[in-house]
């Protein structure tokens, strides 16, 4: 076995694989729970799964940039759907969880965004 030193932003991108891992497959078992097989969190299971294995650099570019995209469209559904832009929009404990779930992700995936120019130019 290599010794091999893991770098602190290498540490930041093995946690946000690991958010978005656990993220898709807890969808998954909440919606298989319900009786529906769901794709896209089955996709996103076997895609970041896959990249841990392979740690290519340029996919974490990509899966950064559609995680970015796709955290935005979920912060923007949630404050669309429980109307928090109203005078009189009440935040429980259940909305706030949303918000920052999908907060969590956008950092997540602009960690996976910079990790493209942070890391693939480390060995030059």
């Amino acid at each position: 076995m290599r010794n091999v030193k893991v770098s602190g932003y290498q540490l930041l991108v093995y946690i946000a694989y690991g958010f978005y891992i656990l993220f898709g497959l807890t969808w998954f078992l909440i919606t298989l729970k319900s009786g529906q097989f769901n794709f896209t969190a089955f996709f996103i299971v076997a895609a970041f799964g896959s990249q841990v294995y392979y740690r290519h650099i340029f996919t974490n570019l990509i899966f950064g940039i559609l995680c970015l995209v796709g955290s935005i469209f979920f912060l923007l559904e949630v404050v669309s759907k429980f109307d928090l832009m109203a005078k009189d929009a009440q935040f429980d404990g259940f909305i706030k969880s949303l918000l920052g779930l999908s907060l969590l992700s956008i950092v997540m995936s602009v960690i996976l965004i910079f990790s493209y120019t942070k890391l693939s130019f480390k060995d030059k």
